[in-house]
């Protein structure tokens, strides 16, 4: 990413990739969740919520995806990960592998993934996208795994190559199935590398956070430019136009028409209301108000319900 920040930090949609990963992940409602992060990465584990284990590899080995694992696995003790490749209990817990910036990944293909897992009896199960069949071009679909608990570290360590893809060429090798799952929309296993396919799984976030909200009754004029992240909360028969940005925690209340090159950022806006060219921040908009054109409110500003500013209004924290 040639970034300082950590990749698993940049965001999609004001929200970072790693907790688009962590959500879907708890779809699955797993035992027990590990973060593995590298040797001189304090940020990531400081973003993390209670409940999420950090795993860290260590500053003498390389930081590639077989050594992401088994840096996982050792928030297991060696009494509850038994190494034997041998093993062909169908009682063995599973492991699911998800690379930390796969933001497009959603819960319910990871429940449909586990659940063909359990019921081909196979060692190992990975989920694929149709062009991964083969190789793809820009190697940028990522290694999703659900692989039995003790067969994976000494998987991992038998693998000749660092990839995470290797575990199935070792458990094949050996004698054990190895299966694959098509996910329906191949833009599920996209991992984002560099700023390219940041912006690519933007445009997909974006248009499912817009298809989300038009179905719960909003309206929105032009939604390939419509801007809204994840965070916002909108009701029914909001009218949006072309251009609006709305970052944070937003809020627009029912009935509220947002017009053309309006950005709010977290900012409440109550309902029936009309804004237009309106530049927000921190700022509140009570009901029935009428807001610009060309208004800019500075953070802490309030704007009365029933309020008409008229055009080129600035409000600071103490206007009322």
């Amino acid at each position: 990413m040639r970034s300082a920040t950590p990749k698993a930090l940049h965001r999609v949609c004001g929200r970072s990739l790693l907790d688009y990963v962590v959500d879907a992940a708890h779809a699955l409602e797993p035992r027990r969740l590990a973060v593995v992060v590298g040797p001189s990465d304090d940020e990531t584990e400081k973003e993390l919520a209670d409940g999420i284990e950090v795993a860290r590899v260590a500053a003498n080995v390389a930081y590639d995806g077989c050594a992401a694992v088994l840096a996982a696995l050792t928030a297991w003790s060696d009494d509850e990960l038994e190494l034997d490749l041998d093993s062909d209990d169908d009682d063995d817990d599973d492991v699911l592998i998800i690379p930390a910036s796969a933001p497009l990944l959603q819960g319910q293909t990871l429940c449909s993934l586990y659940r063909a897992h359990r019921s081909n009896g196979a060692s190992a199960t990975e989920l694929v996208a149709p062009a991964m069949q083969d190789g793809t071009e820009d190697g940028t679909e990522g290694a999703i795994w659900f692989v039995r608990r003790s067969l994976l570290a000494p998987a991992l360590r038998r693998a000749e190559t660092p990839s995470v893809s290797a575990i199935g060429g070792v458990l094949r090798d050996i004698g054990h199935d190895v299966a694959t799952v098509e996910v329906e929309d191949p833009a599920e296993c996209r991992v984002v590398f560099d700023r390219t396919h940041l912006a690519e799984v933007e445009t997909v976030m974006r248009a499912r956070i817009n298809a989300r909200w038009m179905r719960r009754g909003v309206t929105m004029r032009d939604p390939n430019h419509t801007f809204i992240d994840w965070s916002a909360e909108l009701a029914a028969d909001v009218v949006l136009a072309s251009g609006v940005v709305l970052r944070g925690a937003t809020s627009i209340g029912e009935g509220t028409e947002v017009g053309s090159g309006c950005h709010l950022v977290d900012s409440r806006v109550g309902t029936h209301c009309q804004l237009e060219s309106t530049s927000a921040e921190l700022a509140t908009i009570g009901d029935d108000a009428r807001v610009g054109p060309f208004a800019v409110l500075e953070p802490g500003s309030e704007i009365p319900s029933a309020t008409v500013t008229g055009p080129f209004y600035t409000a600071g924290p103490d206007a009322r």
